[in-house]
């Protein structure tokens, strides 16, 4: 094995497994789907925008600071990919040298245009409203998104400096909490403010600061093969930041695909234990391990809470749509609901002593299948309770078209997906 090619072949792996997934997520129905909500956001973004009852909120000197949060949490956005694993630390033990000099550069270059494209993005949100403001011009855009970019990537060689052992990399050796407030939050909000209050004549000024900083920033992060020779890998930290981002990517595929392989911790939810006993009064045993699970899953519950909480906020905006578009969407919500517990089920069985029980397979199935009828009877009371806001003949338009999925669902879909 080359050292040197490492990085590019398993970013040549890992992009393989994402075409797989993707073709798996992105199928006609989705696309479809996805067009249709991309027209509605933009036609809803596009009347907030030109709306002249909203045009005073724009240019209200308040409103710099929704701005501001908008952007820092663009930077939250966007890891270190390493693409490392836990066996990394025997068989590329000694090769720290050639893994800091190499490896890691790779691995910052790929990161750094993720990072640039997710500031791009957020910072393209904004263009609308910042031109709402008459104080931007193309010059002041491309100074917030030089920024932006730069930024990241100082944030991003921050969380590198963190791979080393005894790194003198990092930027303040102060408190974790002190140093997490002035890089994510301090730091980068006078800035972005900066740049927006400065006065036109002075933006080039504060761009060739800038420019000039990243060139020093650049030149004192550069690891030569004198500092990588200095330089030892903290493994565990690495491994453990590889293992967390290839997890979130893959709970994200698992939104809508079924991810093999993932690993399932619980953790008791002492508030939930009076509705688990509530819902699990007079049901078999095997129901109440079902519901336990669940409702102490460290995934799979705030996954499911995310996506109603994301349905609802869908439902309650889609004020002037069709009222087939509502319906098909609350829908699709209670699909994509009932297709994360549907491993539920798998996950009990695998457990040797889950088969052992004294309860036939049967018996386990119609257990598990009238929680999720439960369920799908909770998401469509909740979702006509939203609709309700468009009028009488949306909420009972929802009720009976959720109603026949949710019957589809519990008669023809579970039976086959747990037989």
């Amino acid at each position: 094995m080359r050292l040197n090619n490492l990085f590019l072949q398993r970013f040549a792996r890992a992009q393989r497994t994402n075409m797989k997934y993707l073709r798996l997520l992105f199928n006609d129905h989705f696309v479809v789907f996805l067009l249709i909500a991309f027209g509605v956001v933009v036609l809803g973004y596009r009347q907030l925008i030109v709306s002249p009852v909203l045009s005073p909120i724009w240019k209200s000197n308040w409103w710099w600071f929704v701005e501001v949060i908008w952007l820092l949490l663009g930077l939250k956005v966007g890891t270190i990919v390493t693409y490392l694993k836990p066996a990394d630390r025997l068989y590329l033990m000694g090769s720290d040298h050639v893994i800091i000099k190499k490896y890691l550069n790779h691995s910052m270059t790929l990161s750094t245009v993720y990072g640039g494209l997710w500031q791009l993005a957020f910072v393209a949100v904004l263009i609308p409203i910042l031109v709402q403001t008459h104080i931007f011009s193309f010059a002041r855009m491309m100074l917030l998104l030089l920024f932006m970019v730069s930024y990241k990537w100082l944030m991003l060689l921050d969380r590198r400096s963190t791979f080393f052992v005894n790194s003198k990399f990092v930027w303040l050796n102060t408190h974790m909490i002190v140093r997490r407030l002035l890089l994510d939050f301090l730091v980068p909000g006078m800035a972005i403010t900066l740049i927006r209050q400065l006065p036109t004549n002075l933006t080039w000024v504060f761009g060739s600061v800038l420019i000039s900083l990243i060139v020093l920033f650049g030149k004192v992060t550069y690891i030569s093969e004198s500092k990588a020779n200095r330089l030892a890998i903290d493994w565990p930290v690495v491994v453990s930041q590889a293992i967390d981002h290839e997890q979130r990517v893959l709970h994200f595929y698992a939104t809508f695909a079924e991810v093999p392989n993932q690993p399932r911790t619980s953790k008791r939810r002492r508030y939930l234990d009076a509705i688990i006993k509530f819902l699990a009064k007079r049901q078999p045993i095997i129901y109440r391990l079902y519901l336990t699970r669940f409702m102490r899953d460290t995934e799979l519950l705030p996954l499911i809470v995310r996506l109603i909480t994301v349905a609802v906020i869908i439902l309650y905006a889609l004020n002037d749509a069709p009222t087939w578009l509502i319906a098909g969407v609350a829908s699709l919500m209670m699909y994509l609901v009932v297709f994360q517990l549907v491993p539920l089920y798998t996950t009990t069985q695998q457990n040797i002593w889950t088969r052992l029980l004294p309860i036939d397979n049967r018996s386990k199935q119609k257990a598990f299948s009238y929680l999720i009828k439960q369920m799908t009877v909770i998401l469509i009371l909740l979702f006509m309770c939203v609709s309700a806001v468009h009028g009488r003949s949306m909420l009972i338009t929802v009720g009976i078209v959720m109603s026949i999925v949710s019957l589809f669902l519990n008669r023809v879909y579970i039976p086959q997906k747990i037989k």
